[in-house]
């Protein structure tokens, strides 16, 4: 049996971990931050309670990203994709895979990776619907490892 780092199986279907833990340690992060700034500026001065509040969205942001569901089911070849817990489920057909694509920000001349994220494409109707699967931090490996296993997965060849 194929061991996977980025899914789960369960029965015939395949289903994105979810990584809790660090939404919860980036979330009490900003939450930290937010406290850190209402305290150190005065309370006259209103750019505390924005910056403040700038952050504590940013802890929402965080765990509202952890609520994200992808399930890939290889029997009915379809990829069903919901972005968040407000976000609508939508389902994409293996038939309208187009590519995959790791989309990758770079600092100091394309010298430092900040992120990379790894999409699959689809065609629906003719607009190309991008579905984001992992998010890296300072390495475009973790991206590459997902597209293997979802090409994996899918039965098709990574491009």
């Amino acid at each position: 049996m194929t061991e996977y780092t980025y899914f789960i199986p369960e029965g015939g279907k395949f289903h994105l971990k979810t990584k809790w833990s660090t939404a919860a340690i980036r979330a009490v992060f900003c939450l930290a931050i937010a406290a850190g700034i209402y305290a150190i500026v005065p309370p006259e001065k209103e750019i505390g309670a924005w910056g403040a509040g700038f952050f504590v969205v940013f802890a929402l942001v965080n765990l509202l990203k952890a609520t994200k569901k992808l399930t890939i089911d290889p029997a009915a070849r379809t990829v069903i994709h919901k972005n968040n817990a407000l976000s609508p489920e939508v389902t994409y057909h293996f038939d309208d895979f187009v590519r995959f694509y790791v989309l990758t920000g770079s600092y100091v001349f394309k010298f430092i990776t900040l992120d990379s994220t790894a999409f699959l494409v689809f065609d629906q109707d003719g607009r190309e619907k991008q579905v984001p699967v992992v998010v890296g931090l300072f390495s475009t490996r973790p991206a590459q490892n997902a597209v293997n296993e979802v090409s994996g997965i899918m039965g098709i060849e990574a491009a």
